[in-house]
């Protein structure tokens, strides 16, 4: 219908001008835009990091696609919170968007250093230790990373642990409350019969008569 519609336009405006129309419209095609670029960070094949949010009273896992791996990444993938997807599904996040500030790249060690907004430290109640717990499971989770030290303004914070509050490095051993259960471990063969054990017999079959 759009050919059609050009073709009558080029006539109409070949008669205006006084030019002979052809004697048969002639079919006009518009190619289609160009596609965009892929976004090399969305790549399927590109860096993934783990992320921590909440379900519940826990942690959960998420995956993320990033630009480049490393323990800032991993932050910047935290902080931009679940998606609407998993928001649906029952995720959320206990982090407050500009609560984790941006700085020089951390330098990956066993003990890194996150500086963080006045505004972490005012978290309501459980959601405090929920907030910290997600910092520190995702931090943690870069290879060679064993704890994380929170700060502000360079001085350390007095963050909650399950035994109370402190204000040096964390691990996950501080938060077990809300670690997330372990998966239970595969089922192994079954047992053999001990020598002079009775083997179980098969459901429905008699023992047969003498």
């Amino acid at each position: 219908m759009r050919r059609v519609v050009l073709a009558l336009a080029a006539v109409l405006a070949l008669t205006g001008c006084g030019v002979d129309p052809q004697d048969a419209p002639e079919p006009v095609s518009i190619p289609p835009p160009p596609a965009p670029a892929p976004d090399p960070s969305a790549a399927p094949g590109g860096p993934r990091v783990t992320v921590w949010f909440v379900r519940g009273t826990g942690l959960e896992a998420a995956e993320r696609v990033t630009a480049r791996p490393g323990v800032d990444a991993a932050l910047e993938a935290l902080l931009g919170g679940p998606t609407r997807a998993e928001v649906l599904g029952g995720l959320r996040t206990a982090l407050a968007p500009q609560s984790v500030l941006p700085g020089p790249p951390t330098p990956a060690g066993p003990v890194v250093t996150v500086e963080v907004a006045r505004g972490f430290t005012e978290v309501a109640g459980g959601d405090q230790l929920l907030a910290t717990a997600q910092v520190v499971f995702t931090v943690t989770g870069y290879p060679g990373v064993q704890a994380v030290r929170i700060t502000s303004e360079g001085a350390p914070v007095e963050v909650p642990t399950d035994a109370g509050l402190t204000a040096g490095p964390v691990d996950r051993d501080d938060y077990a409350s809300v670690a997330p259960d372990p998966p239970p471990p595969p089922a192994g063969p079954p047992a053999a019969p001990t020598p002079g054990s009775t083997a179980p017999s098969t459901p429905g079959r008699r023992p047969a008569r003498r």
